[in-house]
């Protein structure tokens, strides 16, 4: 999935979650009164929260960083509520 089309999601009020390995991963999009923040990691797990998405693109915090899974993950893979 391209990110600015995730980002575009995201700001339309979706949730994305999709399977890389064995593992269900969610990212969305969280409005505060104040600001927004990004959060993503696996369904039933801590999540990691940032300010930028493309902060979040990059961190290798689960082995692979969220712009490898994106790539790498077939589009049939993907969850869009």
């Amino acid at each position: 999935m391209d990110p600015s089309y995730l980002k575009d999601l995201l700001w339309r009020g979706r949730e994305v979650e999709f399977d890389y390995g064995s593992n269900r991963y969610t990212l969305k999009l969280i409005n505060y009164r104040s600001s927004t923040e990004y959060s993503f990691g696996k369904k039933w797990g801590n999540k990691i929260t940032s300010k930028y998405l493309d902060t979040l693109l990059y961190r290798r915090d689960y082995g692979a960083s969220l712009y490898e899974m994106l790539k790498n993950t077939s589009s049939s893979n993907f969850y869009v509520y």
